[in-house]
């Protein structure tokens, strides 16, 4: 059976010449969760050409409530293979390109080239800014939302002379830990689903060349009480289009902050004391026998480690001792994380 878009193409705005344009473009996803899964739903069935899907992981049960493209029975499996089966499904004739990876210094630029706009599904600061800084260099317009409890926010960068960057508003990356993640301060699932349904059609203006794609504006959602503002945003006066005065190249990560044990005993071999960041309530459902810090206790206070020895910080998937281990080395302190979390070991 082949698409059907008569629906769109009565409006004046898309057409057969929009829905051609359309049909040639690239958009490249980085994450496929709670934002992502309306974004390829939304994108895959408006008849864009090419899907460029990035993500590492591999689906958790815990993420079924919010990412309404995977079934219970695919926990387990990467989630770029079902990303993949669920565009096949909604869409054959979009063309899906896997990236089974985490997007880093040493892709994020090549990747972001192939695509005319990336759309920034992602769950931690560091990523995000990651792909603005790649953007920026790339000369891409880039979606950004970001998520938190009941609200969120939305931006766009192009660039052109209106639409700023996230550094024009934070020059200095937000560090993860500081707010909290869906596995940190919970999310209800509609919440990332209307969020990445307006990224959607954020990614389907500026493909279209509609107008209201945000420029030089920061859109705030609280879905508490439905309300609704806009903060100007506008590119920083020392940045000239496309260029930015505080971006030049993509942060590389010391490699070694990030170690792969088969088990919690292998650190002690190593001299590293094992410090659990997770919350109270995770320990209780899978202990780990370590020494337990919560994240926001060992952030808000550093010195709760003794400075002459090392450390292995661990949570669930290794996402957020890598987020804090990367904080608490700016501090001079020797930390590590626990490659893939407390879920990879044997």
């Amino acid at each position: 059976m082949q698409p059907d878009y008569s629906r769109q193409l009565l409006l004046k705005e898309i057409g057969a010449q929009g829905q051609a344009a359309l049909g040639r473009a690239r958009v490249l996803i980085v994450g496929l969760g709670g934002l992502g899964s309306p974004v390829l739903q939304y994108l895959a069935g408006a008849g864009v050409g090419c899907l460029g899907l990035i993500d590492a992981d591999a689906l958790d049960a815990s993420n079924l409530h919010r990412q309404p493209i995977y079934a219970l029975s695919d926990v387990g499996r990467p989630k770029v293979e079902l990303a993949q089966a669920a565009v096949a499904a909604i869409n054959p004739a979009v063309r899906v390109e896997t990236h089974g990876a985490r997007l880093d210094a040493d892709n994020a630029l090549g990747l972001i080239r192939a695509y005319d706009i990336v759309v920034d599904c992602s769950d931690n600061f560091r990523t995000k800014f990651l792909i603005n800084d790649a953007a920026v260099l790339a000369h891409r317009p880039a979606v950004f939302a970001s998520v938190y409890q009941y609200e969120g926010q939305l931006q766009v960068y192009k660039p052109d002379p209106q639409h700023a960057c996230l550094r024009c508003l934070w020059p200095d990356a937000v560090s993860d830990g500081v707010v909290g993640n869906c596995a940190e301060a919970g999310v209800l699932g509609p919440v990332p689903g209307a969020f990445g349904a307006l990224q959607a059609m954020l990614c389907l203006k500026i493909l279209l060349n509609m107008s209201g794609q945000l420029g030089g504006e920061l859109l705030l959602l609280d879905l508490t009480n439905f309300s609704s503002s806009k903060l100007k945003a506008p590119r920083r006066a020392e940045c000239v289009a496309p260029a930015c005065a505080h971006i030049h190249e993509l942060a590389r990560e010391d490699s070694s902050i990030e170690v792969m044990l088969e088990s919690l005993d292998a650190a002690a071999q190593q001299g590293l004391e094992v410090i659990d960041i997770r919350t109270a309530q995770e320990i209780a459902e899978r202990p780990a026998g370590a020494r337990h810090i919560p994240m926001a206790d060992l952030l808000a206070n550093p010195r709760l480690l003794e400075p002459t020895r090392k450390f292995l910080l661990v949570c669930a998937t290794g996402r957020r001792s890598l987020a804090a281990a990367r904080q608490l080395r700016t501090q001079g302190i020797a930390v590590h994380s626990l490659s893939g979390g407390l879920q990879a070991l044997r």
